[in-house]
């Protein structure tokens, strides 16, 4: 009699459990940089209040950082925060797809975090990801998403070799005018001594080696040859 009552009491508890389906939330996130005082936040949440009227959903949570952009995304404390409320299932709108990182790569790794977490990311800048009903159905979200990311891959490689170009171009014009050309060969840029005591310290993650090299813009064994030197000022 006890068994039987037992099992009658726990099938109304999972019958509950499965009737009982939290909402999935739909966030909105703004950025303005630090160092670009004419940016307003006001903007951004308009642009996104008259899309989501548009297409009759409203926003449960408006979140918003004041921070330099070249700060990588989890490195924000209210987008990190945010992060960490997100269910499977729940929905990001953005202004522009920029705002997730500092640099294309950074946008891209973000993008796929995201939807490995079963997060649907809207950007309003965006053909297609700006697309509400698209971006709400799951195949079709995952398409896009998996093109644009494609997409924003090959832009990003294109303008690293534009620049890469350009350099070059500008150190053989330079060489021609008898200008001495390179640092010291022990010289280690400053910005990658601040990058790396980062990674060191853990603020990036549990990213690999390539890639903190890729979005430092460079080759592997330029990343071993400048901890090498590290290293060894240590001893």
């Amino acid at each position: 009699m006890q068994n039987t009552m037992k099992k009658s009491y726990m099938k109304i508890v999972m019958d509950f459990m499965e009737g009982y389906q939290m909402e999935n939330k739909i966030f909105a996130y703004m950025r303005i940089s630090t160092n670009k005082k004419t940016q307003k936040l006001d903007r951004q949440q308009q642009t996104i209040i008259e899309y989501s009227v548009s297409n009759q959903f409203k926003i449960d949570e408006f979140i918003s950082d004041v921070i330099t952009g070249g700060t990588k995304a989890d490195n924000r404390p209210n987008y990190h925060n945010m992060k960490r409320q997100f269910r499977n299932g729940d929905t990001l709108v953005i202004s522009d797809v920029d705002r997730l990182g500092r640099n294309a790569d950074d946008v891209i790794m973000e993008i796929k975090d995201l939807q490995s977490r079963g997060i649907r990311v809207v950007a309003l800048d965006v053909p297609f990801l700006n697309d509400w009903e698209k971006m709400n159905d799951d195949s079709l979200s995952k398409m896009i998403i998996d093109i644009f990311v494609t997409l924003k891959a090959h832009i990003a490689q294109q303008e690293k070799e534009k620049i890469h170009d350009r350099v070059m171009q500008g150190l053989e014009v330079a060489k021609l005018n008898g200008k001495k050309l390179g640092r010291p060969a022990t010289g280690v840029p400053k910005e990658f001594i601040k990058e790396y005591n980062k990674l060191q310290s853990g603020e990036y993650g549990s990213i690999t080696v390539v890639q903190f090299a890729k979005l430092q813009g460079i080759a592997i064994s330029t990343f071993y040859k400048y901890v090498g030197i590290l290293k060894g000022k240590q001893l």
